[in-house]
């Protein structure tokens, strides 16, 4: 605790700290693997999923419980950080619900949002499995202990089955797909009502539709961070292979009539991702 009280103590316009933020899939782990090309940053992602996961949960439910321990976290992240490199990149989709309340406390240089187009990230989500359990919840009941069918992944249960708030019931009711879809509603929507709250000038949008394996798009937006793309193309291209699965984002066969109901609700996401595209 005395060495995370020296987080307060470092001069910021030196040592800085960077983080990020997504609904999911859409791209984070090969943005950090691209900072960590680049001088002087030091740039990683979930590295504490658990206490992550709870986190989204937790705020999600509007319960105050644990936040000093995600704020340690992340101060004991940025101070082992800047042992190495003077800029501290912390990447996680699990701080999505509480992007205000880490503005506040931990004086980032830069709140990177990151979008994905809703198809794409749609699939993606379905192919890394969301929602195959068989599970009866009550979500509108905050729940501090997982299932035990999440006893091995517990950040699996805490980060997906979140507060939904008015889509609680139809959530459990739902398909996968409609699953996947409301919680990616819901959590764009929460993602654009805290950036509200942030200064505009410390907002910084990855788009990954443009960015992906775009190389003038990625050095513009890193030169946002104040961070320079000092890699070949050649190398930049290389290095979507040693994150990114093919398979992970082909397309998924959706019954007809869940598709009715999905549209209405890619209309909602896509209401909020074009307001998330104004601050580009």
């Amino acid at each position: 605790k005395k060495k995370i009280k020296s987080y307060d103590d470092f001069n910021i316009s030196k040592k800085k700290i960077i983080l990020a933020t997504q609904v999911g899939r859409g791209g984070g782990k090969w943005l950090a693997d691209m900072i960590n090309h680049c001088d002087d940053v030091s740039a990683f992602g979930e590295r504490h999923r658990l206490e992550e996961s709870v986190f989204r949960h937790n705020c999600s439910y509007n319960i105050n419980k644990r936040l000093n321990d995600i704020l340690h976290i992340i101060k004991s992240e940025a101070l082992s950080d800047w042992k190495f490199s003077n800029v501290s990149y912390i990447s996680s989709p699990y701080f999505s619900h509480g992007i205000k309340f880490l503005e506040k406390n931990l004086r980032p240089a830069k709140f990177v949002i990151i979008i994905r187009d809703f198809n794409g990230l749609l699939y993606s989500l379905l192919n890394k499995g969301w929602y195959k359990e068989e599970i009866n919840l009550n979500l509108d009941k905050y729940h501090k202990t997982p299932p035990k069918i999440f006893t091995s992944k517990p950040n699996h249960f805490f980060g997906r089955y979140i507060n939904f708030n008015k889509d609680n019931k139809i959530f459990l009711k739902s398909s996968r797909p409609i699953k996947v879809a409301i919680f990616m509603h819901q959590t764009i929507k929460k993602i654009y009502e805290d950036m509200l709250h942030l200064k505009k000038k410390k907002l910084v949008v990855f788009n990954l539709n443009k960015a992906d394996q775009n190389y003038e798009y990625c050095k513009v937006f890193l030169k946002k961070l104040d961070i320079d793309l000092n890699i070949e193309k050649r190398e930049f291209l290389g290095l979507k292979k040693r994150t990114s699965i093919s398979m992970e984002n082909e397309k998924v066969t959706i019954d007809r009539k869940d598709l009715i109901e999905i549209q209405k609700i890619k209309d909602k996401y896509n209401h909020y991702l074009k307001k998330i595209k104004l601050f580009i």
